[in-house]
Formats: C-alpha cells, structure tokens, sequence
C-alpha cells in the first residue's frame, strides 16, 4: 500500500459496501482502492473531493497525509510533515474499536508540531481541520487536511421520513436515498427521474444533493402528498402526475432511481415493474439505473456486495447490496446498465 495516496477516503459505518459504490461513483477521476481496514480506501488520482459535501457514506477526504499501521505516538509524529496555516484545528478520532492511546494527546503532540511551524489555532470555527483516524479494524492510522464534514451524524435523524408531513411506514432512510442517487448519477450532468416517486425521498435527496430532480406517480394522493414532502424540505424538484409504464422523460437523463411500491409475490407487481423498466430503455438506454426492491430478511451483508437471483429484463446487474430492515423484511440495492444486446 502506497504510504502517501492522492487522497485517503473515510467512510462512515452505517453500511461500508454501499458508501465503497458512492465513492467510486463520486470520484471517478481517480481509482479507489480498498485497503484491509472496513472504512478506509486510497484513491490516485485527483477527484472534486468536495464531492464528499453530498455523500451520505463519506466522513471525509484526507488530503496532502498518508496512512499506515499503527506503532507509536512518536512514529506518528515522525511521518507528519507540518507548515504553517492560519485557522486551523486538529481533530482525532477512532474506527470500529480503540487502538491504545489517547485521541487528546495525539491532538496536543501534532497540534504542537503545527504551533512550532507558526500556526494558528481556532477551535470553535477553524478555516482548516487536520484530521488523524486511529482505525482499529486493521491497525491503521491515517492523517490529512480534511474536506467533508467529518465524523457525527449530521443531521440525517432530522430528515427521516417520519418527520415529513407526509408519511407512509416504507418509506426509504434519508441516507440510503441519497447513496442510491449519488451512485447511479455520480458526477453526470442531467435529471434523476424517479418514476414511482411515492412520498418523494428520492426526490428530496437528489434535490439536496444539487441535482435537477423529477419525479412522477401514477396515484394523485401520492402526488399531492409529494409535493407537501418537497416544501417542507425547501427543495427544488418537481413532481407530476403519470403512468410511469409510459410517461415521457425529458432528454437529459442522468440517472433512473426508484423504489417501486410493490412487492414480488404478485404477477400484476412484477408486470407493473416490467413495463415501467421497458419505458426507462426506450428512452434513457445510456442512463444509469438504480432499484430497491424488498427482500426476505438475511439477505444483507453490510461490508460487501452480495448475489442476487432478480432479473431486471432489458438490464445487466453490475452489484447488489443487501440492506436489513427489521427482521422480517430486507431490501436489495441493484446497480444496473442496459444490456449490450438491447
């Protein structure tokens, strides 16, 4: 593993599989590679690491630092080049379990070096945050100048749908709906459609995540309902009443993610999901597509991808990932592409 990468990826614990996808996706200038530990990838290549801003499975990119295997305080300190910044803070934190030494005086050692290269510190709101990860999953320590927000949870228990004025039990996690949009779109230019937009999570995270966002609903208390989800979100997306087996999209398509209201027990669901899928190829054959669909329960693995036997006709399945949600039902995240023959 090369010591000093273009960049080190720190991604969050929710669901590492999901979040390897989303970077790859959000910075595909570069090429990313896993390293042993579950939530830390080496990227080479110069990506827009501001990216990391929209992503729900990124703390952060660490910048101009390095990682490698934990031995002392003193090595730590040996490896990490300072020089002088105005505003800056240190801050230090741990990956899936305590590697042993303490998080403060690693700040107080490396805020030292920063001190004696004359730089200034601004604790409450620094211009630049030099970040140090003690990952104890693989015994590593990795360290940069951060961009992203950081470790925390930001706000998403703020944005769950049962805070939204228009609520229905299956309603996706805010964070799952913003790492399926950000995989199928990545950094393309053009709408996400979801074409069975529901109570419109899909919508507002694509919305916040700055894209241009439509979604459409065959049911006009879906619609209705919808729209209410989109003002209190404060977001700019539209939604419209169709059917979406043959509603017509407009030209610019980046990417299709839906998260159909049906099951896969009944042959009329399983035909309903057809035909809107036929609609998606005959008019956006080069986009992206992403569908979550419930499974049973077991189905999930949050470090890696995970086998299906679902068949998306017209459609060649890259990855699935399996998302617990109780212990009755699942979800499978499937990122797909129209088949070559198609």
């Amino acid at each position: 593993m090369k010591a000093k990468p273009s960049a080190i990826i720190s991604l969050r614990g929710w669901h590492p599989a999901i979040a390897r996808a989303e970077a790859k996706s959000m910075f595909s200038n570069s090429i990313i590679q896993r390293t042993d530990s579950r939530r830390l990838l080496i990227a080479e290549g110069e990506s827009d690491w501001e990216k990391s801003q929209i992503m729900s499975g990124c703390e952060c990119v660490l910048i101009d630092g390095g990682i490698t295997k934990w031995k002392s305080l003193d090595d730590l300190l040996s490896l990490i080049s300072p020089s002088r910044k105005e505003s800056m803070a240190i801050e230090c934190w741990r990956h899936e379990g305590k590697i042993d030494v303490a998080t403060r005086d690693i700040e107080r050692h490396v805020g030292g070096l920063f001190h004696d290269e004359g730089s200034t510190f601004d604790l409450e709101n620094p211009e630049h945050r030099f970040g140090i990860i003690l990952d104890n999953s693989a015994g590593y320590v990795a360290w940069g100048w951060m961009i992203g927000q950081g470790p925390g949870k930001h706000g998403w228990s703020a944005m769950r749908a049962n805070k939204r004025p228009f609520f229905r039990p299956v309603s996706l996690e805010p964070r799952l709906a913003r790492a399926a949009v950000n995989i199928a779109a990545g950094t393309n230019d053009g709408f996400v459609i979801d074409p069975m937009c529901g109570t419109g999570g899909i919508l507002i995270e694509s919305a916040l995540s700055g894209r241009e966002t439509l979604g459409i609903d065959f049911d006009p208390v879906m619609v209705d309902g919808c729209q209410q989800n989109i003002d209190w979100a404060e977001v700019d997306a539209r939604v419209v009443r169709g059917d979406a087996t043959r509603v017509d999209f407009p030209s610019n398509v980046a990417a299709v993610v839906v998260d159909p209201p049906y099951g896969r027990n009944s042959p009329s669901d399983e035909k309903l999901i057809q035909d809107m899928l036929s609609n998606v190829l005959r008019q956006s054959k080069d986009s992206n597509l992403v569908v979550i669909l419930p499974v049973e329960a077991g189905e999930d693995d949050l470090d890696e991808e995970i086998t299906t036997d679902i068949e998306l006709p017209g459609y060649d399945i890259e990855t699935a990932f399996g998302i617990p949600v109780h212990k009755s039902l699942g979800r499978v995240m499937i990122i797909a592409k129209a088949s070559i023959q198609d």
